[in-house]
């Protein structure tokens, strides 16, 4: 059983949700997105939230790992966090596939919502 608040796994979804449509013309067009890319990212994510949950919220009753430990002693965790998840997406195959002739080299704007996604959950995660 999940030990965090379902804060942590709704992040990962949103930031799962929002690549799994990144470059997908049928999510564009249709609204539909990519489940099989959704799961495969998922697990990757809800790791980096619940560690990013962990390092701001310590008492917790879980295990210390170097992940949490690494956010802990970041000085900049909001950066970390952006540019780990964003390698998540970034070495995932599958995605890399979908994304076809297309740069993987995500952007970082207000008009990517992955980007507006990690960021709407740094801010829930690290209150």
């Amino acid at each position: 059983m999940n030990e965090y608040p379902p804060l942590a796994s709704e992040a990962a979804t949103e930031i799962a949700q929002a690549y799994a449509s990144f470059g997908n013309l049928s999510s564009l067009f249709l609204g539909q997105k990519s489940a099989t890319i959704h799961l495969r990212l998922f697990p990757l994510l809800l790791e980096e939230t619940e560690a990013l949950y962990e390092a701001n919220h310590p008492g917790q009753e879980s295990e210390e790992s170097e992940l949490i430990e690494l956010y802990r002693k970041s000085d900049d965790q909001r950066s970390l966090f952006r540019a780990r998840c964003r390698k998540i997406m970034e070495r995932d195959p599958l995605w890399v596939t979908m994304q076809g002739k297309r740069r993987t080299t995500l952007p970082e704007s207000v008009s990517d919502p992955g980007y507006v996604a990690i960021e709407r959950a740094y801010e829930a995660l690290s209150r």
